[in-house]
């Protein structure tokens, strides 16, 4: 079916594609550790061939640079499939129990890993590629036959991985569903053996309440707020570097980027200094960041959040809704209620609230 038409995999086919994988694995075919050595290799294959049209993808849809997006998405994969075929045989092995004469001799006991059965990875927007495929990648591994659905809001990226799921991977085993939120629902009422998924937290809420229905054992990655706190003692210089890194890469549109930074009164002026200082270095002389903001919803949350604030505006603020790409901003004088604390930014906005970090840690060890 043709995504440009607005259609998804229908209720149908979503069936017989679980049907075909479930019976897939009930024949013993993933256990094999060749093929799913094989399974790895193609997937290896898979983002070697098309490195270009993968990094063009994400530029469709994200606006990215070609650089961020090889160190993020495709470096990690690389990195994944590596590690696994590298380690797969001791990780299927059995193990044998007991350390003594008898135990040693007779074998008598011992752990057999068993893969679980069909899995199914729910991907997310931010990382459209790696963050299906490093799952994937364990799934095969552990010879599972996995359905992967991606971010229904990256289209090129999802429209690209159908293609090349279906052309390097064994389609029995593994295959590719594109779904908006109807559709994932749907999905979801199926027994899975296992379910990952990267998102929200409401999402995930959904997600945890339907596994629950067939006891599906979950993995997942949230977001929320994590703060950084910054203490008197503390590195001023490497912590502003790592912060700005860290908050500002992928237009800060990652679940683990820092949301906050609590900076003790003692340094905050500095750190505040040293901030704008690296976000300048990471720039290049360019003005906004190379990662637009996913699509104009986001992009309108973001400025509304600037426009609630009652902090000050220390650098940035703007951005050009054309490309969506925003400045790199950071906004001090801030209360705890502020708009800007009171949930997960997924923005290149930094608040930095000024505290009592040592009198705080002294009350925290008494």
């Amino acid at each position: 079916m043709d995504l440009e038409n607005g259609r998804y995999e229908s209720a149908e086919e979503v069936h017989t594609i679980h049907s075909t994988l479930t019976s897939t694995f009930r024949t013993g075919q993933t256990k094999d550790i060749a093929w799913r050595k094989w399974q790895l290799k193609q997937l290896w294959w898979l983002v070697e061939d098309n490195e270009q049209a993968i990094l063009d993808a994400i530029k469709d849809d994200l606006n990215r640079s070609e650089v961020e997006s090889y160190l993020t998405d495709l470096a990690g994969i690389r990195k994944d499939i590596l590690y696994h075929l590298d380690n797969i045989d001791v990780w299927a092995a059995d193990e044998i129990i007991g350390d003594n004469f008898i135990a040693r001799r007779l074998g008598l006991a011992r752990i057999r890993k068993e893969p679980l059965g069909v899995v199914l990875i729910i991907g997310a927007w931010n990382f459209p590629v790696l963050l299906v495929l490093q799952p994937l990648i364990a799934a095969i591994t552990a010879g599972c036959c996995a359905i992967i659905k991606p971010s229904e809001v990256t289209v090129a990226c999802q429209n690209l991985l159908q293609d090349l799921v279906t052309r390097y991977l064994d389609s029995t085993a593994i295959r590719l569903v594109r779904a908006g939120v109807p559709e994932t629902t749907t999905l979801l009422e199926l027994p899975f053996n296992h379910i990952f998924f990267t998102g929200s937290t409401n999402v995930g809420r959904h997600i945890s309440a339907a596994a629950a229905i067939h006891l599906t054992p979950v993995t997942m990655e949230l977001g929320g707020q994590s703060p950084a706190i910054i203490g008197r003692s503390a590195d001023v210089e490497r912590a502003a570097k790592c912060i700005a890194y860290s908050k500002f890469l992928n237009a800060g549109q990652i679940c683990l980027a820092v949301n906050h930074v609590f900076v003790d009164e003692a340094v905050h002026d500095k750190f505040v200094d040293r901030l704008q200082y690296w976000n300048n270095q990471f720039l290049h002389g360019q003005q906004t960041i190379t990662t637009g903001i996913v699509n104009q919803q986001n992009w309108n949350r973001l400025f509304a959040l600037l426009h609630q604030t009652k902090g000050t505006i220390i650098c940035g603020g703007g951005g050009s809704n054309e490309s969506r790409r925003m400045e790199p901003t950071v906004v001090t004088d801030l209360d705890m209620d502020d708009a800007l604390l009171l949930e997960e930014i997924f923005g290149p906005i930094c608040p930095v609230v000024k505290a009592n970090v040592h009198q705080a840690c002294q009350a925290i060890k008494e």
